[in-house]
């Protein structure tokens, strides 16, 4: 996969940064996509002769146009999927319609459709949904989240299905609790509207989140090392002992 494209979206901070950075470091040339151009421009400067940043809103046909346009004819070994916003944080009962269809164009219509434009550039490559806990538990105050996560995960599964015989592996995997911007935001909430704040803040007092570097090295792991069978096969998790030990003993070989 050398030389090779890879397309990270949320690439301006926290773990899609950390991803850009590792994919990079393994010799793909690298696309770094956010909304934001000064935080794409830092994520660059980790190694410009790798990585490009392009400013673009997943969420909007025009965003995925620019994208696409960026990619052009190149093929695309790796797509991942890791833009998402937790708000609206609060009871599904106060959150409006306004807030409720921005949580899902970025969080589920964006993976979708960013996959459909690249798909004549992916064949031969993979493509990672970063999923989330929240994708298979409720909790009171991230019924947004919860439900755009629990969507994305359907997405994995039946583009798994439908992409297998155009030679694209899907596949989705849990990160855990990742010391990035989003668990910043979290711990700013009110209890009124997150009741399960205490514990993220206990995780984060104790230093128990968990960090974007080794997390990035496991993702490129999965789209560089794993078989294209195993890739898709399950949803992959971070703090799966098992899993961790698998990792960690091919790095080491």
């Amino acid at each position: 996969m050398n030389n090779q494209l890879a397309v990270v979206t949320g690439g301006g901070s926290g773990l899609g940064r950390a991803l850009c950075q590792r994919l990079a470091s393994r010799g793909l040339d690298v696309l770094a996509i956010g909304r934001r151009q000064a935080p794409l421009e830092e994520t660059r400067q980790l190694a410009p002769e790798r990585i490009s940043a392009v400013s673009a809103d997943v969420a909007t046909d025009a965003g995925r146009e620019v994208i696409a346009t960026a990619v052009a004819e190149r093929p695309v070994a790796a797509l991942v999927h890791n833009a998402g916003i937790l708000e609206p944080v609060a009871p599904l009962a106060r959150v409006s319609l306004t807030d409720w269809r921005r949580s899902q164009a970025i969080n589920v219509e964006g993976p979708l459709f960013l996959t459909q434009s690249l798909l004549p550039r992916l064949v031969g490559g993979r493509i990672l949904h970063v999923s989330s806990g929240a994708a298979h538990s409720g909790y009171s105050g991230w019924g947004a989240y919860c439900t755009s996560k629990a969507a994305l995960h359907m997405l994995y599964q039946v583009w798994s299905v439908e992409l297998a015989e155009q030679d694209i592996a899907v596949g989705s995997v849990r990160p855990g609790v990742v010391d990035t911007p989003m668990q910043t935001l979290l711990r700013q909430q009110r209890a009124e509207d997150f009741p399960a704040i205490d514990k993220f803040l206990t995780l984060h007092a104790e230093g128990r989140l968990e960090d974007p570097a080794e997390v990035a090295a496991f993702m490129a792991w999965l789209l560089l090392d794993v078989s294209a069978e195993d890739f898709g096969r399950s949803e992959w998790t971070f703090t799966d002992p098992d899993q961790q030990s698998l990792w960690r003993a091919q790095e080491r070989g």
